[in-house]
């Protein structure tokens, strides 16, 4: 396979480059703070001066926290990047760690929902009305996105990809990994078997880790499951007697049939086993199972069936 020479030097510069982006934005926030409480902090009205300074100082005390957390990001990736500097990959990709499935905490959203009412409903309330009043929930808002885009801030992070396996850093660790334990998902994720964490790619990496991976599975995993071992792709875990689909368990000989089912609102894709017991069901996302074909190809060494797609 052909690939450009520049690919691992580039992939080592995007594990150590600073967002300076972020960095910006941060600085805009903790600024809009400062002018924030700087102005109302100045008011003659009690009221209207201890929530100008409250509310601009934690803005402040926010983008400085945030800042810090992302310079020790940035550190933490440029130590990591000597543990594959002397690497010779075939190819690696590198750049901004992901936010694993886009994954936003449901107490940020409550703190958010909170500051929002409180920016909207009684700020302007306690200032009669005034002009500031309404730049209330405006900055509140810029500071609860903030809030939600950095505080799970994970670094940078890299994939190399070698004959015999993956090596990929995350959050400053360097993990390894036979192919045959590598996972990858079809939304541009890749993984190492019994870990949580994943890294995206794309392009050239992304296809030969999709080849790599999917190959080294199909050659193992009849092997495995025969010696009593369970496969772990994700959504689904494959066990000699069972299947797991997101924790529930169907038997191999218990399943009736395997379908796609199409969300066409969501432009979502999920499969759906069928067991022959009544209402004995269980569907997950195509998207959370890794490898898919060796899924596939289980199904049809255990059971005979294949995946039925309606479309």
């Amino acid at each position: 396979m052909d690939v450009d020479a520049d690919s691992p030097a580039e992939a080592l510069r995007d594990l150590t480059r600073f967002s300076v982006g972020s960095a910006v934005w941060l600085g805009l926030v903790g600024i809009g703070g400062f002018v924030y409480a700087a102005t109302l902090g100045t008011s003659d009205r009690d009221q209207v001066r201890f929530v100008g300074l409250a509310v601009g100082t934690g803005f402040v005390l926010v983008s400085l926290g945030f800042l810090a957390a992302l310079l020790r990001a940035w550190r933490r990736d440029v130590r990591a990047a000597p543990l594959v500097a002397g690497d010779r990959p075939e190819c690696a990709s590198g750049g901004a760690a992901m936010f694993y499935e886009g994954y936003v905490s449901l107490v940020s959203v409550v703190v958010a929902v909170a500051v929002a009412v409180f920016g909207i409903v009684f700020v302007p309330a306690a200032a009669d009305g005034a002009a500031w009043g309404w730049f209330t929930p405006v900055l509140m808002g810029v500071v609860a996105v903030s809030s939600a885009l950095f505080v799970r801030w994970r670094g940078n992070e890299y994939v190399g990809v070698h004959p015999e396996g993956i090596r990929m850093i995350r959050r400053g660790r360097l993990e390894t990994a036979p192919w045959a334990r590598v996972l990858y998902f079809e939304s541009g994720q890749v993984g190492i078997e019994g870990r949580p964490d994943r890294a995206g790619v794309s392009d050239e990496v992304e296809t030969r880790i999709r080849e790599l991976a999917v190959a080294a599975g199909l050659a193992t995993f009849d092997e495995r499951l025969r010696a009593g071992e369970s496969i772990d792709l994700g959504a689904v875990t494959l066990q000699p007697q069972v299947l797991l689909l997101e924790g529930e368990p169907m038997r191999w000989d218990e399943i009736d049939s395997v379908t796609y089912e199409h969300d066409g609102e969501n432009n979502w894709t999920h499969v759906l086993v069928r067991g022959r017991r009544r209402r004995h069901r269980a569907k997950v996302r195509e998207s959370g199972i890794a490898n898919f074909p060796v899924f596939e190809e289980a199904l049809r060494t255990y059971t005979g069936l294949r995946v039925f797609d309606p479309r």
